[in-house]
């Protein structure tokens, strides 16, 4: 391959000075990259599709060829080979290899983006002439090119300069120039390309390599210039010591995303450019440990690539670190961690929109919500930064769902108001895939079910009707009379739950025997059969989980569901104890919507007639209830304007100041059970939490209920 590419030469001519310079045209293609900039001879070897042997072979000889125009070839250990030599002569150089050339047929966006590339590696003011030799086109055109390209260039902040008789340059913000670089390698890659070459799996064979100067491959090309193999092995040697630090592993899009910032900042610094950020955000920036990591990095790279990084480039590492997806965590590790709760809290929030507007139970799916905890916690790091992220999936998801991405953005409400921010479509996109994959799982979510009644098929009928009113949540593939059940049974042979109004035992089915009136008692049964159905059924979602894990996630759950609804109210008023009682019947009005108030009352009234409720000795007391009259765990703390006398828990009189309400559903959950037992316990062993109840604020509050129930975890 090398003698068949050598065989072909070119002699370029010097009018006036009687001199004739024989290239071969693989000289003449070396020379076209090196008139790019540097460039390594392991670059060069897989541009050219040859080895590193040739290169040097072939730049030697190349550097005797030079000297005709007062040029020469310098290799520095480190940037690679070089052109050196007066700017005009260079310049003339160009023009005649331009000349004798043939360059790739491109199309107008090709070449416009090579343009681009080439404006913003060089500082120098280039000449329109040059890319119309380059590219073979006429000056109008390239004129054309240039109008496209500035409108392109001010999108990033960024001006495109002209000045007759000197050329064209670019000047703006290095964030802008490095923006735009980026934006093009994402454009011309797709996730998985970046991985192979960042991983080094493209190796130059012959037939990549030769597509090195065809129609599709040059702008890859030129890009791949900036993110050479040696670069990107002596980032990873870095990179990855650092990353062991995070304790969790990145998603593969942020660390490409990471890499390629990184890769292009080298480049950048080696050539003396380097990027500046605002004083109060590299402040901020300052006091995370993210950029305690970030300065770690960036004493490797200053021994590794021998420049100087300043700490705005630390800065913007940080943001990548910030902003980064993370491949995965669980639950119970990461879901509490107390600067995560108000986190949690947006991401429930989100669920609880999209349910109303969606008409759909979504709030429940802790895969969902943990999805979106994920996703939330440096996606709002990203929006404070003024970063975006990538979806490729966005305009999928605009043309083919449409009312997804519409709920999604109706969902993000309260996200916008709280940070005052601008939610961009990309955002949107990945929060209507986790809604998108909710609405799935329930829809293979409700309980396959056959109903077997002895009564008749229209009695059965009318007992189907109801549990269906009652308990949206089964489904009920068949409606049989007893004698039909075993046919009925072989033909929905993925039914494993029988409900019949007549008992009898089953070595493979879960029976269950219900009244054919369906009572009460019935429904409550079948409400815990279908419980611990969805348990397992959202295990099935997080492959390789223990069950100590599943019930570490419900407890996350329902602590979330006590965070979201915590009451803490100041001043409240009342004459004496049975006032109180009315008057905090009126306060949970507010606090809990769509209760039984009544049965409330009933319960907390029947819990005072059994004993006192106030701890002795520290002016609190806990009226504290299971009732029919709520359907999720509920914590409220009312702080007494004056002192009222209430019965302590030792039959002795108590000057009661605070009050904390707990109520539980009438058949609650283990987990939820368990952690209401721990806040009450706290009171006689945490004295903090004394402390808090009766002067702390709401937030303080939260994080030293998050820490009792971690407790209980361990």
């Amino acid at each position: 391959m090398d003698n068949k590419s050598n065989s072909l030469a070119v002699t370029l001519l010097f009018s006036g000075e009687g001199m004739a310079v024989d290239f071969t045209d693989r000289e003449i293609k070396m020379l076209s990259i090196l008139l790019e900039g540097p460039s390594t001879a392991g670059e060069l070897a897989r541009r050219l599709a040859v080895s590193r042997r040739t290169v040097l072979r072939d730049s030697s000889s190349v550097s005797r060829k030079l000297k005709a125009f007062g040029l020469s070839l310098e290799s520095k250990a480190g940037v690679g080979m070089s052109l050196m030599g007066e700017r005009q002569n260079i310049e003339r150089l160009r023009e005649k290899l331009a000349s004798h050339y043939v360059a790739p047929r491109l199309s107008p966006k090709e070449r416009q983006q090579l343009i681009m590339l080439s404006l913003l590696e060089h500082k120098e003011p280039q000449k329109l002439l040059s890319f119309a030799l380059q590219y073979q086109v006429t000056e109008a055109t390239v004129s054309y090119d240039l109008d496209a390209c500035e409108h392109i260039f001010s999108k990033y902040g960024l001006k495109l300069m002209r000045r007759p008789g000197v050329g064209v340059w670019v000047e703006g913000p290095e964030k802008g120039i490095r923006q735009l670089v980026t934006d093009l390698f994402y454009k011309n890659f797709d996730e998985g390309q970046l991985i192979s070459i960042l991983k080094d799996k493209l190796p130059a064979k012959q037939d990549q390599a030769s597509a090195a100067f065809s129609i599709s491959d040059e702008v890859k090309n030129r890009l791949l210039k900036l993110v050479d193999a040696k670069l990107i092995e002596d980032i990873e040697g870095a990179l990855g010591e650092i990353l062991a630090e995070l304790q969790f592993p990145l998603a593969d899009s942020a660390y490409i995303g990471l890499m390629v910032h990184i890769a292009l900042a080298m480049e950048r610094l080696r050539s003396g450019e380097s990027i500046s950020m605002e004083a109060s955000i590299l402040s901020t920036l300052k006091g995370s440990e993210e950029f305690k990591l970030a300065e770690k990095l960036g004493k490797r790279l200053e021994k590794t690539f021998g420049v100087r990084i300043p700490e705005e480039e630390m800065g913007y590492i940080t943001m990548h670190l910030l902003g980064a997806k993370l491949r995965s965590s669980h639950l119970a590790n990461e879901f509490f961690a107390l600067d995560n709760f108000e986190v949690a809290r947006m991401a429930r929030d989100i669920l609880v929109r999209a349910e109303k507007q969606l008409g759909e139970d979504l709030s429940g799916d802790i895969v969902a919500l943990e999805g979106l905890i994920l996703h939330l916690k440096p996606a709002i790091s990203r929006l404070k930064l003024g970063m975006d992220i990538r979806n490729p999936l966005l305009s999928q998801l605009k043309e083919e769902y449409r009312e997804l991405m519409e709920v999604a953005a109706g969902s993000v409400r309260s996200l916008e108001e709280k940070y005052g921010l601008t939610i961009p479509e990309s955002e949107i996109g990945y929060i209507a895939l986790h809604i998108g994959a909710a609405l799935e799982r329930k829809r293979y979510k409700k309980l396959p079910v056959i109903l077997a009644c002895a009564s008749g098929i229209g009695s059965a009928q009318m007992l189907a009707s109801r549990l269906q009113k009652e308990l949206p949540q089964l489904n009920i593939v068949d409606v049989v009379s007893f004698l039909d059940l075993d046919s009925s049974l072989a033909k929905y042979p993925n039914v494993k739950t029988v409900i019949s109004t007549v008992p009898f035992e089953s070595d493979s089915l879960q029976v269950i025997q219900v009244s054919p009136l369906l009572d009460e008692a019935d429904v409550e049964k079948l409400r815990e059969h279908i419980q611990v159905f969805e348990k397992n059924f959202m295990a099935a979602f997080s492959p390789g989980e223990n069950r100590e894990n599943q019930s570490r996630d419900f407890r996350s759950q329902i602590l979330l569901d006590l965070i979201q609804s915590f009451v803490l109210k100041d001043g409240v008023y009342a004459k004496d104890k049975d006032e109180l009682l009315k008057v905090l019947i009126r306060l949970l009005r507010e606090g809990i919507p769509d209760a039984n108030f009544e049965e409330i009352a009933r319960a907390l009234e029947n819990r005072e007639k059994i004993g006192g409720c106030a701890v002795p000795g520290t002016s609190v007391s806990i009226l504290h209830t299971r009732t029919k009259g709520v359907g999720k765990p509920f914590l409220a703390v009312y702080r007494l304007k004056n002192p009222i006398p209430m019965q302590n828990m030792d039959g002795k009189m108590e000057e009661v100041e605070t009050i904390l309400v707990m109520l539980l559903p009438e058949r609650p959950q283990a987990e939820a059970a368990d952690i209401m037992g721990k806040i009450s316990i706290a009171l006689l062993e945490n004295s903090r939490w004394l402390q808090l109840l009766k002067k702390g604020s709401g937030t303080d509050l939260i994080k030293e209920l998050i820490k009792i129930s971690r407790k209980t975890e361990g």
